[in-house]
């Protein structure tokens, strides 16, 4: 069973890609992580030995426990999977959920470890890594990704036999962390500074113990209660005016996207926040400030988007009397509203301490979360989903949005004249090419 869901989820990839276009991320993480390998001394003079080795062990979990959680509890209820048949199979539910766990595990891990591995051993005759400092190091990655992949895979289980425990486990997950680096309790990160086999030990504990509670919680049946939405669709037309980005924003309110966005948007940036300021107390200097953490917040509110396509009929939205450019335009304006519902509080939050960055803050976080938006539109059309997986749309998104962006950071870090001046002109070119993006857009995506 587990070679079909192996081949499953390489068909999946394949039906919104190219043939080699597969290849594409593993071929990113091996390019980054050789440049990485090459600048690692770098690194190492601005942050100590200690608090990097954190900052990576642990950013490794929170993508290992967010992969988990995005299969377990959103795309494995899509129709026509191999975790579904369960239903209307005779198959054990609590064996099917732990295929599609082990699927992840290896396919995940082999996209993104091995990579790893290999941009790090390209790396060796350009710095003074070793490939047994190398090996260590994967295997503490390894480690945390499965930490990460078997804590999503018993959330998910306690998700579904009573959804209180699921969030008490999700705020626990989340006082860890924040304790993790403080104390020296996160077992993968000790593992690597200490080279003590007794972590390695605990560390596998840890996973086996979480599988085995993922496995035997996992209920033989689900049970989701049946809410009924009464239909608003009118009520927001008269609020919105467009009958489009109403239908989109009631399929908001009924989809909970708001509620899915606080968890895949609002918690990582409270981490990512804390992680800054460890950076700053690790440096002795402040690395960032309101403004580059502002621009940060806006790269990161792309992860509302996909909440707002994934999960669409395109077949379906194609036969409807409207442009593909119209649909398009609704997500956008959803997506700015939900934005900003969340991301309006934090932004006050960064800036109590200088109120003076407050609204500049503001106009670099909607000049950027614009910009990508209109980069996003232009390049993949509705079907963003496309954008991870096609070697030209991915090698100009990252064109268009990475220079502009690492102007942008390290303009908003520095004060002098010269970074004032690079961050006008930076900021001037971006709305050009916004206008640009959208004019184009238009006439680009008129068909699905």
């Amino acid at each position: 069973m587990l070679k079909y869901y192996l081949i499953e989820e390489y068909r999946r990839h394949l039906s919104i890609a190219r043939k080699y276009s597969f290849f594409i991320f593993p071929l990113y993480v091996i390019f980054f992580t050789f440049f990485g390998g090459i600048f690692i001394n770098d690194v190492l003079e601005i942050f100590p030995y200690r608090t990097f080795i954190k900052i990576v062990m642990i950013s490794i979990f929170i993508y290992g426990f967010g992969v988990g959680s995005f299969e377990f509890l959103g795309r494995s209820f899509e129709k026509f999977k191999l975790v579904n048949t369960s239903s209307i199979l005779p198959v054990s539910n609590k064996r099917n959920y732990f295929y599609a766990f082990m699927r992840d595990a290896i396919y995940y891990t082999i996209l993104f470890l091995i990579p790893t591995f290999a941009g790090l051993c390209l790396a060796m005759p350009f710095s003074s890594l070793k490939i047994s400092q190398i090996s260590f190091f994967t295997l503490s990655i390894l480690l945390s990704m499965f930490i990460g992949y078997s804590s999503s895979y018993f959330s998910f289980s306690l998700y579904f036999r009573r959804k209180f425990f699921y969030y008490i486990f999700i705020i626990s997950i989340l006082a860890y962390l924040l304790l993790s680096f403080i104390f020296p309790i996160f077992p993968t990160a000790e593992f690597q500074i200490k080279k003590d086999l007794v972590l390695l030990l605990y560390s596998v504990i840890a996973v086996i113990i979480l599988v085995i509670l993922g496995y035997f919680l996992t209920p033989e049946e689900f049970y989701e209660k049946i809410k009924i939405y009464k239909g608003r669709l009118w009520e927001y037309k008269k609020i919105f005016k467009d009958i489009i980005f109403a239908k989109d924003m009631e399929d908001v309110i009924r989809g909970q996207i708001i509620f899915k966005s606080i968890l895949t948007y609002f918690f990582p940036m409270i981490i990512l926040f804390i992680f800054v300021k460890i950076l700053n107390l690790a440096s002795s200097k402040n690395i960032y400030n309101p403004l580059s953490l502002s621009i940060m917040l806006s790269i990161f509110s792309t992860v509302v988007y996909s909440w707002l396509t994934i999960m669409d009929d395109y077949g379906y939205f194609s036969l409807l009397p409207v442009q593909g450019w119209d649909l398009i335009l609704a997500h956008i304006k959803a997506h700015i509203s939900i934005v900003s519902i969340i991301s309006i509080p934090i932004i006050i939050f960064i800036n109590l301490g200088a109120l003076i960055y407050l609204i500049p803050s503001f106009l670099l976080f909607y000049l950027n979360c614009i910009y990508l938006l209109s980069v996003t539109a232009y390049l993949a059309g509705y079907r963003v989903t496309s954008l991870l997986f096609d070697p030209e749309i991915i090698m100009k998104f990252s064109i268009y949005s990475v220079v502009p962006g690492i102007v942008l950071m390290i303009s908003s870090i520095g004060e002098s004249f010269f970074s004032l001046i690079s961050l006008f002109i930076t900021s001037l070119f971006m709305i050009i090419l916004t206008v640009f993006n959208f004019k184009n857009a238009k006439k680009k995506w008129i068909y699905f």
